[in-house]
């Protein structure tokens, strides 16, 4: 006896360890969610804490948005926690926007641009109409070709006083063709044949055409044009040539970079475009400091350094953006593109190039890095880079200088955790909190760690006693419901599940205790929550359980006397949300066995087989129940995935159940002697269809060689011809 619970203890401490660090048993490898675009439908999965086998993106944006004060988009914490088991962890790209209802969807508002826009066009002839008729989705080039360019040029038209209305009129209609992808815009140019040259009006004309030329990818004359325009006495006209010669040695270098499929190659980029794609940013930036293009021309130097594969300068022009966007929306935006262009870029196979570390003054980046590095997939990997206590000094300065040492001596931690395992080290250094405040994303992960370091050195009670510590703290609803999963998963470890539904317990997320309930509570303690649980909706699943629990374990007497615990539920669920536990269907009546095979209802049933185990026709006929209903095995859908260590201690403890499926009812009338033949003929029948159509058993978790499936299917039909059975059954499988 001993000796079997220092084995299971063992497997309890490998278990803690495996999921801790976001792997089960049976896998070891962790990617980053590269198929997730992170757009308003799809959250990066994870932790609330600065994890490394949380997604890149996941853990920058939560160091970040909190230095800024940034409000995170996080899933909606459902109204009550104990009655709902839709919550889960993750992070939205972005702001929360308000769902809409039908009538706002149907007649959007316009923004304060779009007023602006509609005011501008009507002062030189242009109808609002005009404008939203069409919906512009440009790409590549095209992509500046939009409401604010065309708002833009408005106002320029709008504000020389060159210009007479008629030519203003003109420009203005010929610039909402190219808006609009007009392929004949050319048709305006008779009309504007009596501009002066050297005028405004005659400058306005030249940037229109060459503009067109840019758009069709005539980058040779349009570059030429816009060299000429770049010396016009028209200011918007100057500086936007000028910007419009970077954007053209821009496109010029990505001109042939696609391979036969269209797709993106950087490797063909035409470098010396690049080059002077540079310099002209700079030379526009120089020119004009406060210019209307400024922010375009910042933003676009990342593409010029990624297009150069300038590692080094494109991850400080990251890391400055970073610190400084403006709000949550560009924020993630900046983070969802560093993460695709530079932090986890793909790198050719057996490619010489190496991935992002870090470089100079870019604590953010390198953290994260680093963090990665740390995941279990990345250091059991010869080819990843590898964080030493060398590199980790190298980078302290630097963190020190941007005031993030707090940062560092996280990630130091975050070293001696999980790649060296030095857990005495680890609750060396990190001090257990009296107090933490909601916004400290660092200090509140190395709580998370100082526990889990706890829970695999196997001082459970200690870990106990620092979750429910923290419990006790003024945390966000977000830290307060992963550190109710840390708890419970504590008590599982310890034996003692039933403290997770004690009165006192701060444990209310209905998503961990019914997966508990589901896979981890014995029968004691599914009776007590069947009766006592403070929700319907626990009571309903502890008790969909027992029933289940009670007719696979064969106890009939049992399931009789629990059923009576469903009076008092007196709540109806939404079936939507809790289809899985629908007690409803205990009250089947047999009706809709196989046609052929008379059953009574499944209460009459489960009285036979309590005065008779053995009965051949109550045992087909809970088989039945189990077929027509599908209750092959208790659902737990709704409850897995994100449930980190809890969930790898269910998945293990669903392993080890042994309850019996309907084909061992079978098999018990096939071998009774004494069974009628009506009761044994559809027994060998439907132990052969528990493998059709693919060869494996659907009705549990028995093999069965093929052997056997010929030897019942020649038994129904040597011994017991003309059958209704024996005739229906074609095959074996």
């Amino acid at each position: 006896m001993q000796g079997k619970w220092i084995k299971m203890k063992k497997l309890v401490q490998a278990v803690t360890a495996a999921a801790i660090y976001c792997v089960s048993p049976f896998a070891v490898a962790s990617f980053d969610d590269m198929s997730c675009r992170w757009d308003s439908g799809c959250a990066l999965g994870g932790s609330p804490y600065l994890d490394p086998d949380n997604d890149t993106r996941a853990n920058l944006l939560m160091l970040l948005a909190e230095q800024r004060g940034f409000p995170i988009a996080l899933p909606a914490l459902p109204q009550e926690v104990s009655r709902s088991r839709s919550y889960a962890f993750g992070v939205f790209k972005g702001s929360q926007q308000p769902v809409a209802d039908d009538q706002s969807a149907q007649t959007p508002a316009l923004t304060p641009s779009e007023i602006a826009l509609n005011a501008m066009a009507a002062k030189v002839g242009i109808a609002p109409s005009v404008l939203s008729e069409v919906s512009v989705e440009n790409e590549g080039r095209w992509v500046s070709n939009n409401k604010d360019s065309l708002g833009q040029f408005f106002s320029a038209l709008l504000a020389d006083q060159q210009l007479d209305q008629p030519d203003r009129d003109l420009l203005a209609l010929r610039r909402v063709a190219i808006y609009r992808g007009e392929q004949d815009t050319d048709r305006f140019l008779p009309l504007m044949q009596h501009f002066v040259a050297g005028s405004h009006a005659a400058a306005f004309r030249d940037y229109l055409s060459n503009a067109e030329r840019f758009y069709q990818g005539k980058f040779p004359e349009a570059e030429a044009g816009f060299l000429d325009l770049k010396e016009s006495d028209q200011p918007w006209v100057a500086e936007t040539a000028t910007y419009m010669l970077f954007r053209v040695a821009l496109n010029q270098a990505t001109e042939h970079a696609v391979d036969e499929y269209g797709m993106f190659e950087i490797d063909k980029v035409n470098k010396q475009a690049a080059e002077l794609a540079l310099q002209r940013a700079e030379g526009y930036l120089t020119a004009h400091p406060g210019g209307a293009y400024v922010d375009s021309v910042r933003g676009l130097y990342r593409r010029v350094y990624w297009y150069l594969a300038d590692w080094q300068n494109l991850a400080q022009l990251y890391e400055s953006q970073l610190a400084s966007a403006k709000n949550i929306d560009s924020l993630s935006a900046l983070i969802d593109e560093n993460d695709q262009i530079l932090l986890s870029r793909l790198i050719p196979y057996k490619s010489a190039e190496q991935p992002f570390t870090s470089v100079a003054d870019t604590p953010l980046q390198t953290f994260t890095q680093t963090m990665k590095w740390l995941r279990k997939y990345s250091i059991e990997n010869k080819d990843s880079p590898k964080v030493t206590a060398e590199v980790l000094q190298s980078y302290k300065p630097m963190f020190e200088k941007a005031n993030m040492l707090p940062v560092w001596q996280y990630m130091h931690n975050a070293w001696l955790f999980y790649q060296q395992k030095d857990y005495p080290a680890v609750l060396a250094t990190i001090k257990p909190a009296d107090q933490l405040a909601a916004n400290d994303i660092v200090a509140f992960s190395q709580q998370v760690m100082y526990g889990n370091a706890l829970s695999i050195l196997n001082k459970l009670p200690e870990a106990e006693a620092h979750w429910r510590h923290l419990l006790t703290l003024k945390l966000s609803p977000y830290q307060q419901q992963y550190l109710q999963l840390m708890l419970a998963t504590n008590l599982v470890q310890n034996n003692n599940a039933a403290a997770i539904f004690a009165p006192e317990s701060p444990i209310n997320n209905l998503r961990y205790r019914a997966l508990v309930l589901k896979t981890l509570a014995n029968k004691a303690l599914l009776q007590q929550q069947a009766a006592s649980a403070p929700t319907d909706e626990e009571k309903t699943i502890a008790l969909h359980t027992l029933l289940i629990r009670d007719l696979m374990a064969g106890d009939y007497q049992g399931y009789l006397e629990d059923k009576l615990l469903k009076k008092p539920i007196r709540s109806t669920l939404d079936p939507e949300a809790f289809g899985d536990v629908d007690l409803a269907t205990f009250d089947w009546n047999g009706s809709d066995t196989e046609q052929g095979y008379f059953c009574a209802p499944l209460e009459q049933t489960a009285a036979v087989l309590a005065k008779n185990k053995t009965d051949a026709h109550a045992l087909n006929c809970l088989g039945e129940f189990f077929r027509t209903t599908a209750l092959a095995q208790i659902n737990t859908e709704p409850e897995l995935e994100g449930n980190e260590a809890l969930e790898v201690l269910a998945r293990l403890a669903m392993a080890q159940h042994n309850e019996q499926g309907r084909l061992a009812y079978y098999q018990w009338v096939i071998a009774d002697p004494k069974a009628e033949p009506e009761d044994k003929t559809y027994a060998l029948y439907r132990a052969v269809m528990c493998f059709s159509p693919s060869g494996y058993n659907g009705c549990d978790r028995q093999e069965i060689p093929k052997e056997m499936r010929q030897r019942w299917f020649n038994q129904l039909k040597k011994n017991y011809k003309g059958n209704q059975w024996e005739k229906r059954l074609k095959y074996y499988w």
